[in-house]
């Protein structure tokens, strides 16, 4: 499955890695429904693989599925609790529920585990700034 690319069809077969690297090929590409196929499909070979549940979260974000992207994100962190970026990722679906409070705690906490990381520093002052100026609205 090295070079094979998806086609129509999305029948692909493969082990759980083939299908995240393929996954990723297509989120890539902006393909992020024919992604969630390829994740669903990794995640029932593979359900507690931490890799394949924080990328599908990416999946169903990018597709506009928040309610799906904070539910695989909170997964993720259940694998493994110091995994930063799917907290970046549940900040992401809290900040869109207007979650502000709770998105500023998942961001700080990803800002703290990997301080080079300098888009959650943004992200935490932006939410910041949000909440700030709703504030003195």
């Amino acid at each position: 499955m090295a070079n094979r690319r998806i086609k129509k069809g999305l029948k692909v077969q493969g082990n759980a890695y083939d299908l995240l690297r393929e996954a990723r090929h297509l989120l890539d590409k902006r393909c992020p429904a024919h992604a969630i196929s390829l994740l669903e499909k990794a995640k029932a070979l593979e359900p507690g693989r931490g890799s394949i549940i924080e990328t599908l979260g990416i999946a169903y974000y990018r597709s506009g599925d928040h309610e799906g992207a904070m539910r695989e994100f909170e997964a993720a962190l259940e694998v493994d609790p110091t995994n930063h970026y799917a907290r970046y990722g549940l900040s992401r679906c809290l900040y869109r529920k207007g979650m502000l409070h709770k998105a500023i705690g998942q961001v700080k906490l990803a800002s703290i585990m990997a301080p080079e990381v300098e888009f959650y520093d943004q992200a935490l002052r932006r939410y910041q700034w949000q909440l700030n100026s709703e504030g003195n609205s």
